[in-house]
């Protein structure tokens, strides 16, 4: 798969890099760069990074509640019934 990045204006003024898949699907959005020359630079910083960087796993060790269905969104579930005691 090839993609690209695609450098975008910042709502602060600065820059920010897009990266895309191939069919256009974004894949994500980096930080905050100051100035283009600097957007360019982690253009590089990220094209190093990605070939050689180990993937470092920072989530919780359990995962058992994504194995499970999840519910359904509230307009799809039946209607709930208040239980008087």
């Amino acid at each position: 798969m090839s993609g690209y990045f695609k450098l975008v204006d910042a709502h602060d003024h600065g820059y920010r890099l897009k990266l895309m898949a191939d069919d256009g699907t974004l894949i994500a959005v980096s930080a905050y760069f100051p100035t283009k020359q600097s957007a360019v630079e982690g253009i590089d910083a990220i094209r190093e990074i990605a070939g050689t960087g180990p993937v470092m796993d920072h989530t919780r060790k359990d995962h058992s509640h994504r194995e499970q269905a999840r519910p359904e969104p509230a307009h799809q579930q039946a209607p709930k019934r208040r239980i008087s005691a």
